[in-house]
């Protein structure tokens, strides 16, 4: 929860908890408060205990306190929470995650649950698809070929028409370019680091080794760096090389192309000569290899960059011929930990690299490089905008409604709060629902863009 300012007014912004529950009871007519809420203190047990409520809701002038426990919180430490749930809310339930392993949630059959409903609190469960089954993995992987096919592979050229092809020498220099510089920078800005340094003829490889010849290394080092940073770019600073680290690799990156007359099918082939007596498999396995621990010679590259670099020339380059199928080209991140679970194609985080090449290998010719691309994709183009219903993916994704079940078992029983308490909770769903609240999360668009909307183009 935090204040952002409009002119003169104060907005307050919260992040809302339990989207799935909030979700589902707008679906169906509810005013969700935007964040926990405490309830009411008269009547409570002392020291404040088990009066925070997961999701506090209203409708019809009534509110509703919603109790959430996974599969892995004991069920029946709800009891208390429903004790001072009670004293404030006309309405309590509690909503159950199935299936679960401590008590039984059939309300005929199940004997402590009573200790539940005893109370007057109503029962739900609700049971998320956690697991895709093969047919449903071969539509996602068919789905992200085709994004990955019409997606940009630079993040200026996110939310453009640009497919991100690299067709000329220009193009593919600018990739090693923009690959190089990308560690703990914003790359949107490479763009505006190329233009810096085309005004004073340092960008392109040939001038760059060329000053470099007439002046030395580190004068061209410290000439990109104050040139840069005078034209407002963020320049990284490493412990190596303080702020002189981003010209040092755009320099060796320079003299690596060099290598290969700055002509990038000249190092495709400078790689794959050692290995023309192997078969065509072993071929290009090889060839892969050789260039990702090549390009790691290269001052701040390191396995990633090395990764993203040779996953954009097969999939928008010349080097198509390679094969993305080694572990290495799974790009393993927080985000796309994240990305990858919504999409239900990894079990949990350890399991990211081990799932991952089993869903490559089945569905996707043992291409890495895909995944990881889109993931990258969707997350820059939506999910970090929150627009999940223009996502081309949205119906295949376990953050929205369409990927649970909930079952209303038990009706709630009509409470008698306490007047000053139901006041309490009435105050503040008058302040939490007000026009200066946004919540980071947004309902679900009724007109959610269907997949086929969005169809690669022939290529």
């Amino acid at each position: 929860m935090y204040n952002i300012y409009v002119g003169n007014v104060r907005i307050l912004v919260i992040e809302m908890e339990y989207a799935f529950l909030q979700h589902h009871l707008r679906q169906h007519g509810f005013t969700v408060y935007p964040h926990e809420m405490v309830c009411g203190p008269e009547g409570c047990e002392p020291g404040g205990k088990n009066r925070l409520v997961d999701v506090a809701a209203k409708k019809d002038g009534l509110f509703y306190a919603f109790e959430y426990k996974s599969a892995g919180d004991y069920l029946l430490r709800a009891v208390d929470q429903i004790e001072n749930y009670r004293n404030s809310f006309d309405f309590v339930i509690v909503v159950a995650e199935v299936p679960r392993y401590d008590i039984s949630t059939n309300p005929k059959k199940g004997i402590r649950i009573q200790e539940i409903l005893k109370l007057g609190a109503g029962l739900w469960t609700v049971k998320f698809q956690k697991a895709r089954t093969n047919s449903q993995k071969a539509v996602l992987a068919d789905l992200m070929k085709k994004i990955s096919s019409r997606a940009p592979i630079e993040a200026h050229e996110v939310g453009t028409s640009n497919k991100g092809r690299l067709n000329t020498q220009f193009d593919m220099w600018f990739w090693l370019f923009y690959s190089v510089m990308d560690r703990r920078s914003n790359a949107a800005t490479f763009v505006h680091a190329r233009d810096i340094l085309q005004e004073i003829n340092l960008f392109s490889p040939i001038a760059i080794c060329k000053a470099v010849e007439e002046k030395g290394k580190d004068e061209i080092m410290k000439y990109m760096a104050n040139t840069l940073r005078a034209h407002g770019f963020p320049l990284l600073s490493d412990r190596t090389m303080a702020d002189l680290a981003h010209p040092r690799s755009i320099i060796e990156a320079a003299y690596f192309l060099k290598k290969f007359d700055f002509d990038f099918s000249k190092m495709f082939d400078h790689y794959l000569q050692p290995h023309i007596h192997k078969d065509f498999s072993e071929r290009m396995k090889a060839v892969t290899d050789d260039l990702w621990f090549g390009l790691q010679k290269i001052y701040g590259v390191g396995p990633r960059i090395a990764s993203q670099f040779i996953r954009g020339m097969v999939l928008k380059g010349p080097w198509w011929q390679l094969s993305l199928i080694k572990n290495y080209f799974l790009e393993e991140c927080r985000f796309n930990v994240e990305m990858a679970a919504k999409l239900g194609i990894i079990r949990e985080k350890a399991n990211f690299h081990s799932d991952l090449e089993k869903f490559a290998n089945d569905f996707l010719y043992g291409n890495r490089g895909i995944i990881s691309h889109v993931l990258w994709y969707l997350r820059k183009s939506f999910c970090k905008l929150g627009d999940c219903h223009e996502c081309p993916l949205f119906e295949h994704c376990f953050t929205y409604e369409l990927k649970w079940q909930f079952d209303e078992l038990v009706a709630p029983t009509q409470l008698n709060p306490i007047p000053g308490n139901r006041k309490w909770i009435e105050t503040k769903f008058l302040h939490g629902t007000s026009p200066h609240i946004v919540t980071l999360k947004k309902p679900m668009s009724p007109n959610q863009k269907k997949l086929f909307d969005f169809q690669a183009e022939s290529t």
